[in-house]
């Protein structure tokens, strides 16, 4: 019966590291699938991006994808105002050039954390996370009617 109990608390006891689920990297393709990556601005298309996904082990080769980054800039035909990242609100005017920066803030079993940022040479207006599911959309407004949204791609995307 002891060496049972040893045994069972052996086991239960086994490093992190090999206990560690897959997780989701961008930029990588295994045959995993891919995700379309979209961004609107009052339901105006602003970027449009297919983007390979894998699922890969935190210390594998597909790590490294992590460092990638989507840039582009924008600018709005209205003023936007800018809530939640800093104490108080923001507002942009309308015509304002800004630059929207995503990028993989994190990898989980089930999903994607992507980093959205929107700043201009100056500030930053916001700083926020994405969720991006391999298997299902998902959307966050970032300021109102900005809206950062992916889906499974599909055959012919």
């Amino acid at each position: 019966m002891l060496l049972l109990l040893g045994f069972v608390l052996a086991m239960a006891v086994r490093p992190v590291a090999s206990q560690e689920r897959r997780v989701w990297f961008w930029f990588v393709n295994c045959g995993a699938g891919a995700l379309v990556l979209e961004v609107k601005l009052d339901g105006t298309l602003l970027y449009k991006s297919t983007i390979q996904i894998c699922q890969a082990s935190r210390d594998s080769a597909e790590s490294r994808s992590e460092s990638k980054k989507i840039a582009f800039p924008f600018k709005p035909l209205r003023a936007i105002t800018w809530s939640g990242y800093r104490d108080t609100d923001v507002t942009t005017k309308a015509g304002y050039a800004l630059d929207m920066n995503l990028w993989q803030a994190g990898a989980d079993p089930n999903d994607l954390l992507l980093g959205v940022s929107v700043s201009d040479s100056h500030s930053i207006y916001m700083n926020t996370i994405h969720l991006a599911y391999p298997q299902k959309p998902n959307s966050t407004e970032i300021a109102k009617g900005l809206v950062v949204s992916t889906h499974p791609a599909t055959t012919g995307q």
